[in-house]
């Protein structure tokens, strides 16, 4: 009887010990060893420069899109301002920064006040396309302008759709497909959130 009970105990203890890793396991993809962030050093709307290897301390969720798209960047967007409102009070401690795709519509102005449409906390990055470029590359950010001449808006930009989420170390350590739900995703900040 002690024996069988022995190993009911030791069942039980080992599903646990499953069901904690689980509940420890990104649900985004995971950089794995975590990288050092590449910087971004561009000026803010009210002038000053949002630098990320300034933002140690904070989870930073970095999107590149532009203002003009359809369909991912709202969405995402809308997403994540879900995400910020069951984050509570821990929502001062991560920034969502949204970088233009588009710097030639996109000034510093609108990419800005599209960003705080969503949460008046989001910020909006943009730049020249020198000063985006290198960005652009150092994420691995897929770009294109497509041309609509048929179109009143004239061109379009088909552009990569993940999200790139920074530690509070300055560790690039994952990033969110765009169908990652906001369970997930809030799943996710809350872990990077409560590590030391």
């Amino acid at each position: 009887m002690f024996v069988v009970g022995a190993v009911l105990l030791t069942a039980v203890v080992g599903c646990a010990l499953e069901i904690s890793k689980k509940q420890l396991a990104f649900r985004g993809s995971e950089i794995d060893p975590p990288m050092p962030a590449a910087p971004i050093r561009l000026q803010r709307l009210d002038g000053k420069l949002y630098d990320l290897a300034e933002q140690n301390g904070r989870v930073v969720v970095l999107y590149f899109g532009y203002t003009y798209c359809p369909d991912y960047c709202p969405g995402t967007l809308a997403k994540l301002q879900v995400v910020f409102d069951r984050l509570g009070e821990q929502a001062a401690d991560v920034d969502v920064v949204l970088v233009t795709t588009d710097p030639d519509r996109d000034t510093a102005e609108v990419v800005d006040e599209y960003a705080r449409h969503f949460n008046p906390t989001f910020i909006g990055l943009s730049g020249s396309e020198e000063a985006l470029n290198p960005i652009w590359l150092d994420y691995f950010v897929g770009r294109q302008i497509v041309p609509m001449p048929e179109s009143a808006l004239g061109y379009t930009v088909n552009h990569s759709t993940r999200a790139y989420v920074i530690d509070k170390d300055g560790n690039l350590r994952l990033t969110f497909p765009f169908e990652l739900q906001a369970n997930d995703i809030l799943h996710d900040l809350l872990l990077l959130l409560a590590e030391e």
